[in-house]
């Protein structure tokens, strides 16, 4: 049934079409049953040949004088979609070469990383190998007692001022106020922070009130825990920074909330001016900040004396930080290897494009009668093959893969064959 695997297909001095090294066939419905033959009648190889059947792989020699180039519309759409890929692949070759610059290996991320690790490496060989070992590391060290103390300090100050922060704001919300106290001397009083006696009473006769602080310390310390494993855990320590904000966004609504309720029942025309929305509350924006704003700083101050604290051993320090810097590297080079691999599928993808605009092709309506005279001739050889039941059984399946695939072939007709 093959007539030729290389053949030209037309005069093309005549027809004006190139050579293309195709199979030309007399018979598609022969065909069909001498592939199906040779397949045993298999459904994916089925599928593989209709692939065939629509790119113009195999033609009949009626068909070879058909071929008709695509419309200037349809090669204007596929030259968008060529500009639009070599963008996109200009924009991953950027992020690819911020890691590592193909073209300069001096450049990028991953050599300045490397660079550093050079140094420390060179400061830890000095510091042991060097036979005034104490001098040495003296000479590298950078620990201060008085920041050590002044962030010590900070961080107590700052760790009982959100003890008394989230106890007065928990009571405020679950137990309200008092309105004698809240209107006390005839203007609107809102203690956000409780005087001392009031803070050991809360302590001493709400114990569950401290929940609240004890969690947002846990929380601040479990994102330092995370943190110093690397950037592979980011997202847990935006997880968490996240959980902290939400947590004060509903206090500072419900301090909003039980204000305005209070107001509300006061129903005192000198108060009426402050019921206001919640996002135009300047209270709920205050509460907010005293909460997640000190959370914030007090986090800063807590990384910046571990920070100091660590400088007081300078080998585990360099360590330290080495295999941190080895670990960036690594989760760097496995980023810039899935940018290449897209790199690659982007090249291949503008490749194929620019063979398609270029293409000639057979019209849409001829490529659906050849599968079908195809699928006659694949149906034929079954029906041979199983018999009558097992057949139809073969042949439903064959059918449905064909009507499958030429309804994706009249959804595209408008991207690729107009």
């Amino acid at each position: 049934m093959i007539i030729s695997g290389k053949a030209k297909l037309a005069d093309a001095g005549k027809n004006h079409l190139p050579d293309l090294s195709n199979i030309i066939v007399k018979d598609l419905r022969g065909y069909g049953v001498e592939q199906a033959g040779i397949y045993k009648g298999g459904i994916e190889a089925y599928k593989g040949m209709l692939h065939k059947i629509r790119s113009g792989s195999i033609l009949t020699e009626q068909d070879a004088v058909r071929l008709v180039p695509k419309t200037e519309e349809t090669k204007r759409r596929i030259q968008k979609q060529i500009e639009a890929l070599l963008e996109k692949f200009h924009e991953q070759r950027s992020k690819a070469d911020e890691i590592h610059n193909s073209k300069d290996i001096t450049k990028g991320l991953v050599p300045i990383k490397q660079t550093e690790i050079n140094l420390l490496k060179n400061q830890l060989d000095e510091i042991e190998g060097s036979r005034s070992a104490l001098s040495t590391e003296n000479k590298f060290n950078t620990f201060s007692w008085g920041t050590y103390c002044f962030l010590f300090f900070l961080l107590i100050a700052l760790s009982f001022y959100l003890l008394y922060f989230y106890m007065s704001v928990a009571d405020f919300a679950l137990n309200g106020i008092d309105p004698f106290v809240l209107f006390q001397e005839g203007r609107l009083n809102i203690q956000l922070l409780p005087n001392l006696r009031r803070l050991v009473y809360l302590i001493i006769n709400y114990p569950p009130l401290i929940v609240f602080p004890t969690i947002f310390f846990a929380l601040g310390t479990s994102i330092h825990l995370f943190s110093e494993r690397g950037e592979r855990y980011r997202k847990v320590v935006i997880g968490l920074l996240a959980l902290v904000l939400v947590g004060d966004v509903l206090l500072a609504f419900q301090v909003h909330t039980a204000v305005n309720e209070i107001l509300i029942k006061a129903n005192r025309e000198e108060f009426k001016s402050l019921i206001v929305p919640v996002f135009a509350d300047s209270r709920f924006y205050l509460v907010l900040f005293l909460g997640f704003g000190v959370f914030a700083i007090w986090s800063a101050v807590y990384y910046l004396l571990q920070m100091e604290w660590a400088k007081r051993n300078q080998i585990k320090m360099r360590y330290t930080r080495i295999a941190r810097l080895q670990d960036e590297i690594l989760q760097l080079e496995e980023k810039r290897m899935l940018y290449e691999t897209e790199l690659n599928h982007i090249a291949r993808r503008v490749e194929s494009l620019g063979k398609e605009k270029d293409r000639m092709v057979l019209p849409v309506d001829t490529i659906e009668k050849n599968i079908n005279y195809f699928r006659d001739g694949w149906n034929g050889y079954l029906s041979t093959l199983y018999g009558r039941d097992k057949g139809e059984e073969q042949i439903k399946l064959i059918n449905e893969a064909t009507e499958s695939y030429v309804g994706e072939l009249k959804e595209f007709q408008e991207s690729y064959f107009k």
